[in-house]
């Protein structure tokens, strides 16, 4: 390397420096957490008690990352930040977020677990209130039912004390009925006392297992080190171009 390319070279190098030295300091901070049980069947059959299915954690992950999400945090933090998520190898999340101070991006993970359990709750809220009055209609239903049933039976009873052979297959039939409505309709009154203390109580929060907190040092290059690579890089740049020009 002759003395121009030298020059160039440190030149280039103390560019970079200068540069580096000028960028936004970013401090990144990660939340990492378990994804709980959410869906409706499994926490009445596992009493809320569980993590999530892999579909589960996906869907969370698409949550956190939603607009919903981003515009509720933005609402509440002003400063510019970035947050992206990812699966780790063992089925948990991550989140991180990076921003101009460490107290603030461990701040905003934080907050980012806590705003997306709370929308996950409304939502479960909403899904469970509608099965709710689904399973109302079905138990409204299964009352008049057994109401019209009962009063059959009782009048077939009182035929049959006149002519029991002759009503004796109908009453058979009419009981049988007349059990499996009361039947479903015990299934259905135990299904919406189930329901109804998902509707009342909390919906499953994350599991914490490693909360974001501060670091002391920012993230990416120390600017010495991008300057001493732009300086090799640009040497080496040199090199190849002379070589290929001779």
């Amino acid at each position: 390397m002759n003395r121009k390319e030298l020059v160039i070279a440190l030149l280039s190098g103390v560019m970079f420096f200068v540069v580096a030295m000028i960028r936004p300091v970013q401090y990144a901070a990660e939340a990492t957490f378990f994804v709980p049980l959410t869906l409706l069947e499994k926490q009445i059959e596992q009493n809320g008690i569980g993590f999530g299915s892999p579909t589960e954690v996906d869907a969370h992950i698409e949550l956190m990352q939603s607009p919903v999400v981003l515009k509720t945090i933005e609402h509440r933090y002003v400063e510019p930040f970035s947050l992206s998520v990812r699966k780790t190898r063992n089925g948990a999340v991550a989140v991180e977020v990076r921003s101009a101070a460490a107290d603030l991006s461990a701040t905003i993970a934080n907050h980012a677990v806590a705003v997306t359990d709370s929308i996950k709750q409304s939502m479960l809220r909403q899904t469970v209130g509608m099965s709710f009055d689904v399973m109302a209609e079905r138990k409204f239903n299964l009352q008049a039912e057994e109401r019209t049933l009962r009063l059959a039976l009782d009048s077939l009873r009182f035929a049959a004390q006149s002519d029991s052979l002759a009503y004796v297959a109908l009453i058979f039939r009419k009981e049988r009925q007349y059990g499996t409505a009361v039947v479903e309709l015990t299934n259905v009154e135990r299904k919406l006392e189930e329901l109804k203390s998902y509707t009342d109580g909390p919906a499953p929060k994350s599991y914490s297992i490693s909360p974001a907190m501060p670091v002391e040092k920012p993230v990416g290059l120390p600017a010495w080190v991008i300057g001493i690579l732009g300086a090799v890089l640009v040497a080496g740049g040199l090199k190849v171009w002379t070589a290929s020009t001779s």
